[in-house]
């Protein structure tokens, strides 16, 4: 498996996590109480980490994973591991779902099941978990819909073998951006891949947007949609008619559940008129 620990980690039962969390949460209220809500992430996480080991848990800082897939690999750094349990610490307004997607990212790259966000900043202490059932090997019994998918070029015919082959090395449920900056990756990286593209009604500019791109004439898109698709669909069909593609690759990650669909452009000559 291409996820890289510094050390094996024993996944806690829910019981066994409960029970740490228990304890490391009034350690988190110690902390607050005496620090206030105004200090940076680092100061609650020093604070926090010497609390652990004076407590007798086993804590780490800054632990780094690496997803690694052939030549690309991704660095990803755990704010606190304790007892092998993952704890992200937030000094933000409000827990939102980019935090929730993070912490989710580690307790799958660890093959755990249970982590925890911690937010310092509110007037009090903001804490949710983040728990799965999935291990590594569920996360790779996904299915593939492709029935929409037409290859043409070359480039998207490697754009979804290596997709699938990603797919297979991590698992499925990642964020959505893990798996994105991989395929950049594969297609040349960033400088080469995402390009600053005109917008245009007919003939006139409505101004630029910058797309991942596999040619000229094709971009790809990645998403995470698990409601209505079609709605989604309908916009990004809009999306596709102002600009000078002719075909949209787009994967959508829903759950287990991978979807691949070209979306065609029929009208970007009429659309893209340049005086």
């Amino acid at each position: 498996m291409p996820i890289l620990l510094p050390y094996s980690i024993d996944a806690l039962s829910e019981q066994d996590f409960h029970k740490l969390d228990y304890s490391v949460m009034a350690l988190a209220f110690e902390v607050h109480n005496q620090l206030g809500r105004f200090y940076d992430e680092q100061i609650y996480k020093n604070k926090l980490m010497q609390k652990c080991h004076e407590s007798g848990f086993e804590t780490d800082c800054e632990v780094e994973i690496r997803l690694a897939h052939q030549d690309f690999s991704k660095r990803l750094f755990i704010d606190l591991l304790v007892n092998g349990s993952v704890y992200e610490l937030k000094t933000i307004k409000s827990i939102q779902e980019p935090q929730r997607i993070q912490a989710l990212n580690y307790v799958f790259a660890t093959n755990t099941r249970h982590g925890k966000i911690i937010n310092f900043r509110p007037p009090s202490v903001e804490h949710e978990f983040v728990s799965t059932t999935l291990d590594h090997g569920a996360r790779t019994r996904f299915s593939i819909q492709d029935s929409r998918w037409v290859e043409h070029s070359v480039h998207a015919l490697k754009l979804k073998n290596k997709m699938v082959d990603i797919l297979y090395d991590w698992g499925a449920f990642f964020g959505m951006p893990l798996y994105e900056e991989a395929l950049i990756h594969f297609f040349g990286g960033e400088q080469k891949v995402i390009q600053t593209i005109e917008i245009r009604n007919g003939s006139q500019l409505l101004g630029h947007q910058r797309f991942t791109c596999l040619s000229e004439t094709e971009f790809f898109l990645v998403t995470a949609a698990k409601d209505d698709t079609r709605r989604y669909e309908t916009h990004l069909n809009r999306l596709l008619l102002h600009t000078p593609f002719k075909h949209l690759y787009w994967i959508n990650l829903n759950r287990s559940l991978i979807r691949f669909t070209t979306l065609e452009n029929n009208y970007s000559v009429q659309n893209y008129s340049v005086p």
